[in-house]
């Protein structure tokens, strides 16, 4: 497990040899519109109407998305919905706005 404190881009290193899925959980500061992860050219979105301390999960393997412990698909935006997976190696997420994160991989080698 990594916790990760973003400022806007962080780094994630794979030390296996393939890529996975991440499982990534923020809590959002600050009232907001939504959410963005971005890593290499995948974006990932989420429309809601988040409030101060609201706790985002999000499954990238099972491509699932839950605030606050509720199963939230529809907060997904369809045009920027890539459940990005990480690769061997240096990784930069990046976030808008900024914002905490907790990155959890499992490491997979071929």
């Amino acid at each position: 497990m990594r916790w990760i404190e973003m400022a806007q881009t962080n780094e994630v290193i794979v030390k296996g040899t393939a890529d996975t899925a991440p499982y990534i959980t923020a809590v959002i500061k600050n009232e907001i519109p939504y959410m963005q992860l971005s890593c290499r050219d995948e974006i990932l979105r989420i429309h809601y109407n988040f409030k101060k301390n609201d706790v985002v999960k999000i499954d990238f393997d099972k491509r699932k998305v839950f605030i606050n412990g509720r199963l939230q698909m529809e907060t997904v935006d369809l045009r920027y919905a890539d459940f990005f997976k990480l690769e061997p190696g240096y990784n930069e997420i990046k976030t808008v706005p900024t914002m905490q994160l907790e990155v959890e991989y499992t490491e997979r080698w071929l």
